[in-house]
């Protein structure tokens, strides 16, 4: 995927030179972006792309104070009428607390000749959509005139300030944007006194940080990020997911970093594809020493954070009553948390987006996010005398070694006399017996304490403890009619499934919602009889219990029932009760395919049958184990019925490319194998 991307260049005299011929890449004069644009080619040259990024160029001046100065040229090829379509409005995001962006200039480069300059003064700074959370993100907007195939966008902006990483928009440094700083400010504002910038400065007075992705949904021909960095403020460095260009000069002010890369693809689409900052060239930076620091600095802001109240004493105490484990107690607490704090972020002002809310806050407003939920946690678990502390987490990708902000999760971390910590996460456990979530496992995350913590990582969870057990009993008749029972249960992540599933479903439309699953099996199933356990009642697991009936489900002619057994179909059809089995549609992948958890799905079934029927080639077993996946299973006449039994499992969350199509061949054979299609015909003949 990655073979037209250029090589990384050691610092050295010839860096230098190819710095200096970099340069011709990020035109200055009028004439030299026509030649540009004329160069990058057409729309036969980038299938299926409507545009293509002719340069990216992000100029970062930062003061001694963390303040950082972004100046970004941009230029962008229109290649197709969808394309234009795509473009026609620019939006630039931002958050008035914490970053100001000015809009310098918008021309569009005419594919006749003629350069058109947008009038600024229809650039309108209005409220960003959202949802869940309202933080008062803004967002500025610009309608350009008509674009055509062959027309060149030309975008100039200046924005300072910092943006917390989980907050990043597409106008800062690449795929995911820049995690170091964003966008504009509130109309009106002063935002050129010193007090004014005085917002602008990041929370860590003094430290800068920066993600920067050089690979997008759309081709790259260059893009560039230079660095401006003061005389001795050091700061590390590296790239990952592949290599770029970069030199390193100095002089008095200060050094000055240069990375850049040529001729990138368009980042390749793919469905459940591991996400962009696992899979893009990036390069992670920070002038943080080590992530200890980063631990001291988050426990040090929430020191006053957790304070309770004498209504908070009261609740800790009526919830913990009677419980003798810690455990057990520390549980109740969670899912106090987790079920009575929705899930809805307000602000709180100053510190909004990087520090919890305060534990009296969220319990009076009963609403909050992560983090507020995480606060919560903390609040109750420090009132019943437990040692306890804020943790900051990236759910679904990697966290860098290099201590960059690079975290879109707050958690919860419980430490124990011994030292060792169990990690907890109120938000990700609603409806759960699990107090960390199983889909968050091989995760980093980074705990705030006052001796510093360093980056760690969850354990893995294998799919022996993730369970999906169907128990199937049913009888088909002369006819080919199936009567049937189903019992569905699961165990840790996957009793988590079947509450959320089923149990926050509208009781109204349950059923209806169930045959859907069941149409796996046929799709002229009736269920008859449906019951389900109760989604709040941690003690028990829960189950779906279905009795139902699919007439004619069994092909009989001339003394002979042809079927599939029903609880495999249900498993390896188009539901979610076996994810992965409905996500390899592709035969072969360029990303990694990326299912969130390990998993078992294990059928246990008997269908009895009319006497005097005995099955024609049964295949009694099948059975294969690979790194990513095995299945074993069973087929056997006993008397008057037959029965599958066997489990499938899924054994990482991650499956590389490379190794997707052995993947897919494994739960493609158990899917062959389970739902295969068995005679059984009458002794002695028709009927």
């Amino acid at each position: 995927m990655f073979d037209r991307l250029k090589c990384a260049l050691t610092i050295s005299a010839a860096a230098l030179v190819l710095a200096i011929l970099a340069a011709s890449a990020f035109a200055q004069t009028d004439d030299e972006i026509r030649a540009l644009v004329a160069k990058a080619g057409e729309a036969k040259d980038y299938p299926e792309a409507g545009y293509v990024a002719v340069f990216e160029k992000i100029d970062v001046t930062v003061e001694e104070t963390g303040l950082a100065h972004y100046r970004r040229h941009t230029l962008t090829k229109i290649l197709t009428d969808g394309g234009a379509l795509a473009k026609a409005a620019l939006r630039f995001d931002y958050d008035p607390a914490s970053n100001f962006i000015d809009v310098e200039s918008i021309r569009i480069f005419r594919k006749g000749g003629a350069v058109e300059s947008v009038d600024l003064a229809g650039v309108r700074d209005l409220f960003a959509p959202a949802s869940m959370i309202y933080w008062g993100a803004r967002m500025k907007v610009a309608q350009l005139p008509r674009l055509a195939p062959g027309d060149a966008v030309e975008v100039k902006t200046y924005k300072k300030g910092f943006e917390i990483a989980y907050l990043a928009s597409g106008e800062g440094g690449g795929a995911a944007g820049a995690a170091g700083a964003s966008s504009a400010a509130v109309p009106g504002a002063d935002e050129t006194t010193a007090a004014g910038d005085e917002r602008y400065i990041p929370p860590m007075r003094g430290s800068f940080y920066d993600v920067v992705y050089f690979q997008d949904a759309y081709p790259i021909e260059a893009k560039r990020y230079d660095l401006h960095m003061p005389k001795d403020k050091p700061i590390r460095y590296r790239v990952y997911n592949g290599s770029l260009f970069s030199a390193q000069s100095f002089d008095d002010k200060g050094t000055h970093y240069s990375w850049w890369i040529e001729n990138v693809p368009a980042l390749v689409e793919e469905p459940r594809s591991a996400e962009a900052p696992d899979i893009v060239p990036k390069l992670v930076l920070a002038t943080l020493s080590s992530w200890e620091e980063k631990s001291r600095w988050f426990a040090a802001i929430h020191d006053t954070i957790y304070k309770d109240n004498p209504e908070i004493k009261k609740l800790v105490k009526d919830l913990t009553a009677g419980l003798k484990t810690d455990v057990d107690k520390v549980a109740e607490l969670q899912h106090w948390s987790a079920q009575e704090i929705r899930y809805s972020g307000v602000s709180m002002g100053k510190g909004e987006g990087y520090t919890h809310h305060p534990g009296t806050m969220s319990y009076a407003d009963r609403c909050g996010v992560c983090k507020d939920k995480a606060g919560m946690l903390i609040t109750l678990m420090r009132t019943a005398g437990y040692d306890v502390w804020p943790a900051l987490t990236m759910a679904g990708a990697r966290v860098e070694e290099v201590p960059a902000d690079q975290f879109n999760h707050s958690v919860v971390a419980w430490r124990h006399r011994d030292g060792t910590f169990t990690m907890l996460d109120p938000t990700w456990v609603p409806y759960s017996t699990e107090l960390w979530s199983s889909a968050e496992q091989e995760q980093n995350y980074v705990i705030g304490t006052p001796e510093g913590e360093g980056l760690m990582i969850t354990p893995y969870s294998p799919p022996e403890k993730h369970v999906l057990k169907a128990v199937s009993r049913g009888a088909v008749d002369k006819d080919g009619n199936l009567a049937g029972t189903l019992h569905i249960e699961g165990t840790n992540y996957m009793d988590q499934r079947m509450r959320r599933w089923l149990g926050t479903h509208k009781r109204d439309d349950l059923r209806a919602y169930v045959e859907g699953w069941l149409a796996a099996i046929s799709p002229d199933v009736e269920v008859t009889k449906l019951a389900i356990g109760d989604p709040l009642d941690f003690k028990k697991q829960f189950a779906l219990d279905v009795t139902y009936r699919v007439p004619r489900y069994a092909v009989a002619a001339g003394g002979t029932l042809d079927f599939a057994s029903p609880a495999w179909k249900l498993g390896f059809g188009r539901t979610p009760l076996l994810t992965a089995a409905s996500v390899i549609d592709l035969e072969k992948r360029e990303l990694p395919l990326f299912i969130w958890n390990t998993q078992a799905y294990e059928c246990d079934e008997a269908i009895s049958l009319p006497a005097k029927m005995k099955a024609r080639d049964l295949s009694k077993e099948s059975s294969k184990k690979g790194e990513y996946a095995a299945y074993s299973m069973e087929r056997n006449v006993a008397g008057a019925s037959v029965t599958n039994k066997g489990v499938v499992l899924v054994k990482r969350r991650t499956i590389p490319a490379g190794d997707y199509p052995e993947f897919r061949g494994i739960l493609k054979e158990a899917g062959d194998y389970a739902t295969r299609r068995v005679i059984f015909e009458r002794e002695g003949g028709s009927r």
